[in-house]
């Protein structure tokens, strides 16, 4: 292992304990909106811990570019030589309840829609469970 990406995961680590130090000191609060997490923090320590998230990120930006000879001209070249099968691809943007499907091939884009169409369908069922206590 990289000695960048060992220390990204010890900065990471350490910002950690530091918001949870802070939230337990009263320092900081967390909350969640929608599905991403979030902190809102007015103390030293809290600052010091997202900082050290920070860095985290740094290291690991650092570590992949001092690899480097993972994208040289030989190893474009091999995998360039190299017989693959056709790669399929696909995926879903939802852009609020409205599911966007994409892919490669018409198969894909349809396997895409109705997973799609399932995750409109997950998201309803728990926002009625949320709203309305008798459903």
């Amino acid at each position: 292992m990289n000695k960048w990406y060992g220390a990204s995961l010890v900065l990471f680590i350490a910002g950690i304990a530091l918001l949870a130090a802070s939230v337990a000191t009263g320092e900081a609060q967390i909350g969640l909106f929608l599905i991403f997490p979030f902190v809102v923090a007015w103390g030293l320590i809290a600052v010091i811990g997202a900082l050290l998230f920070v860095l985290a990120m740094v290291c690991v930006f650092i570590g992949i570019w001092k690899q480097g000879d993972v994208f040289t001209d030989q190893a474009l070249e091999k995998m360039q030589s190299a017989q693959s099968p056709e790669k399929k691809y696909g995926g879903v943007v939802m852009l609020g309840p409205i599911p966007i499907a994409f892919g490669s091939d018409r198969k894909t884009a349809n396997r895409m829609m109705w997973i799609g169409i399932a995750m409109f369908v997950i998201i309803l069922v728990i926002l009625l469970i949320l709203v309305h206590p008798f459903f």
